[in-house]
């Protein structure tokens, strides 16, 4: 939490996440040692108890925890995600720069926690039941199984289908010649996932999409069909498709569609 909508989204988006493990939901506000004293103290504590507040205030809160730590936000949300579920923050925070890429906190954090961490989209307004689906993009980097796994198991969470997006691989380019995709580009890999994950959940709807278009023309082509992405799974890896969901145009996308972008923690592929 740092007083901004964003971080706010964020907490409000975190609720359902905490019910539906049966976890408290904890509210972190980190006061950078740099910061003047008594007035950042005095913002984090209005930060906390204004999320606070407004959380108490839902049909179903879930059981809150806050805390305020005097060290930079980065290396103190680090350490948190030693021990947390996952991390949600907000898609950017006070000191952004309008139509820049995703705030360099959550960039930082995304790319280096010990547990999954979600980006929240300012546009979030309320999970609609079961509505929409989950998208795991994968790029045929060893990061693909994590993603795969943790695209499946909060699709079953949610109770919302699966759909699998496979950016393809390019090889290198021969003298004289352009880079090309690999032929095929991905799908042997994930056809055998996807055969795998119906065995073992038979429960979940899962199936691939868009092999040959781009991450944010299937965005937009799901969007436009109805089928709203609640759920982004990518992996930390970069360059990777993580770079593509936080550069501008994404962040757009995203915004647009109301999407949360979920990143699996590194110790799913390392």
């Amino acid at each position: 939490m740092d007083g901004s909508r964003a971080a706010l989204k964020a907490a409000y988006w975190a609720v359902d996440e905490a019910l539906d493990r049966e976890l408290p939901l904890g509210l972190l506000c980190a006061v950078d040692s740099g910061s003047p004293g008594a007035n950042a103290a005095a913002a984090a504590e209005t930060a906390v108890r204004s999320a606070m507040a407004a959380i108490e205030a839902l049909d179903r809160p879930p059981k809150l925890e806050a805390e305020i730590v005097h060290r930079r936000p980065v290396t103190a949300l680090l350490e948190a995600s030693r021990s947390a579920a996952v991390i949600c923050l907000g898609s950017i925070g006070f000191h952004h720069e309008p139509g820049s890429r995703v705030g360099s906190t959550a960039t930082a954090v995304a790319t280096s926690a010990h547990c999954p961490v979600a980006i929240v989209p300012r546009t979030f307004t309320a999970r609609t039941g079961h509505a929409g689906l989950v998208l795991a993009v994968v790029d045929g980097s060893s990061a693909g199984d994590g993603v795969l796994e943790l695209g499946a198991a909060e699709a079953r969470l949610r109770g919302l289908p699966l759909r699998v997006f496979a950016l393809p691989q390019h090889r290198p380019a021969a003298p004289g010649e352009s880079d090309v995709p690999s032929d095929p580009p991905l799908p042997t890999a994930v056809d055998r996932w996807l055969s795998r994950c119906r065995q073992e959940h038979p429960d979940l709807d899962v199936d691939s999409v868009g092999y040959h278009e781009g991450l944010l023309n299937c965005f937009e082509r799901l969007q436009r069909s109805g089928s709203a992405i609640q759920l982004a799974v990518v992996a930390p890896r970069r360059p990777g498709p993580l770079d593509v969901l936080l550069a501008p145009a994404g962040r757009a996308v995203v915004e647009s569609a109301g999407s949360a972008v979920l990143v699996c923690d590194r110790t799913w592929w390392l």
